[in-house]
């Protein structure tokens, strides 16, 4: 028998019973627990206040809202979210609710927003001003953040604010770009640039204010001059699935390969047309597919 389950052999059986003297213990046990939790939840608000009271400068107060000034961008949370919560935390679900998420320095003008939940493995275990606390020091710390591969949804929400653009985010986005595909992100022409298969280089750009999506060229080998091959990303038959560039890049560096190989659903049959306009082995594979089904 191991130490572990010689432990657990030991451990005495809870057996409930009517007795007066039994639900009195379990009670003063009941207070004794809510107590510990208001003393955790003070403590808690202790630390939350002296976040709030060092970042003066970063951590305002409208109206209705609390405003962080993150070094990438502004979030506003409304008041009420958070005081509901605290009030009832079995109203509203769990988690934090989602942020608004305007440019740095702004509340007003182009937003999105973004759901960051802290990193606590046991968080539902945390008194509830001990996860506003982390929340406001991520959210005043953004650009450290946004480096934590578990914080997707303010990537996202930092290209869908800022797009390919020179910004407070281009730094932070190049090193998570980089160092996560085979990318090189050029803030300064609003591009992304990878290469893809067959010799092929890809370049994908935001910088047409006409366009809706995204603008993506390609080099072939020994080719100088970019070719323009889709105008607008989001004539894209799944545009949904390609609405940023991060899975433009994944589509594009096994480009054009995948079109020709793999199944259809692997990419965009949109794209693929366009593609085939300058590539005779996509033209050939689309050929191939229509006779395939004209025949089935």
């Amino acid at each position: 028998m191991d130490d572990e389950t010689f432990q657990m052999a030991e451990e005495e059986i809870e057996y409930p019973s009517p007795s007066a003297e039994y639900q009195t213990k379990k009670l003063e046990q009941f207070q004794g627990q809510i107590n510990d939790s208001f003393e955790a939840m003070h403590t808690s608000f202790d630390y939350l206040m002296k976040t709030i009271n060092k970042n003066p400068d970063r951590i305002l107060f409208d109206a209705e809202n609390i405003v962080i000034l993150g070094n990438l961008a502004t979030y506003t949370i409304p008041l009420e979210s958070i005081l509901s919560r605290l009030k009832n935390p079995f109203a509203g679900g769990s988690g934090l609710q989602t942020t608004k998420t305007t440019r740095k320095g702004e509340t007003k003008g182009k937003e999105t927003s973004v759901c960051i939940q802290p990193d606590y493995k046991n968080v539902a275990d945390l008194p509830g001003c001990d996860i506003l606390d982390s929340y406001f020091l991520m959210l005043l710390n953004d650009d450290k953040f946004i480096q934590h591969p578990a914080h997707g949804p303010l990537r996202r929400a930092m290209l869908l604010l800022y797009g390919l653009n020179e910004s407070p985010a281009s730094k932070a986005m190049k090193t998570w770009i980089e160092s996560t595909t085979a990318a090189k992100f050029k803030p300064e022409e609003a591009a992304v640039e990878v290469k893809g298969t067959d010799g092929w280089k890809w370049r994908v750009t935001d910088a047409n204010p006409l366009v809706d999506g995204f603008t993506i060229y390609f080099k072939k080998k020994n080719q100088r001059k970019w070719t323009k091959v889709v105008q607008d990303s989001s004539q894209f038959e799944y545009c949904y699935h390609y609405d940023d560039v991060l899975s433009l890049v994944e589509l594009l560096s096994d480009s054009p390969r995948v079109l020709i190989q793999d199944e259809m659903y692997a990419s965009d049959e949109y794209f693929m047309r366009q593609v085939a306009k300058h590539h005779a082995p996509v033209a050939k594979r689309l050929e191939a597919d229509a006779a395939e089904r004209a025949t089935s």
